[in-house]
């Protein structure tokens, strides 16, 4: 019992773990390691920090029919399901331009909806950082840390665009919406 609370106390202390995102597609890219992530969790707040060193691809304002993922962005999936459904996705462009979605299932999903998502995001000389607080209790979450799942993504680059996941493995096509591949999102393997 002792040793279930000493994790859990390491899970939620400030003290945030880091992991570096790997490629997912294509097979090669000229970036090496360009994305870092962050977790940490402070009552009900999931805070994840996002530090990437690439060169920017970018827009300042989003046209008719843009979205943050049509450029640089890092994204963060969130559920507390063992089924993966429900879960959230929360995107963040350099500059600060969000998308928030409710997957509800494989076919229906609810996009441009307010979630509470908190971003906030800085260009630097050789990157960008992103910093999203997510409130889980407006979610739903009942509080369990190790119900906190889902994955850690970036696109980057002009054509060809790379993909960078946590917890995904390489393809020959990117896909983020795979619930099966979430993994516990306060800790990096």
């Amino acid at each position: 019992m002792k040793c279930l609370v000493v994790i859990a106390m390491l899970l939620a202390s400030p003290g945030a773990l880091a992991c570096d995102l790997s490629l997912v597609s294509p097979a090669k890219s000229v970036l090496k390691k360009p994305v870092q992530v962050k977790a940490s969790l402070a009552d009900d707040t999931l805070t994840v920090s996002y530090s990437v060193t690439a060169p920017l691809h970018a827009v300042k304002v989003l046209g008719p029919k843009q979205y943050p993922y049509m450029f640089d962005v890092v994204e963060l999936f969130v559920t507390f399901s063992e089924t993966g459904f429900p879960y959230f996705e929360f995107d963040v462009s350099p500059f600060n331009q969000t998308l928030q979605v409710n997957i509800v299932s494989r076919t229906r999903h609810r996009e441009g909806v307010d979630l509470g998502l908190v971003s906030s995001a800085t260009i630097l000389p050789h990157g960008w950082t992103a910093e999203l607080k997510v409130p889980l209790k407006t979610l739903d979450w009942d509080g369990d840390i190790r119900k906190i799942r889902g994955n850690f993504y970036a696109t980057l680059e002009r054509a060809p665009r790379s993909y960078w996941s946590s917890f995904l493995p390489k393809a020959k096509k990117p896909d983020f919406h795979q619930p099966k591949f979430f993994q516990p999102l306060l800790q990096c393997e």
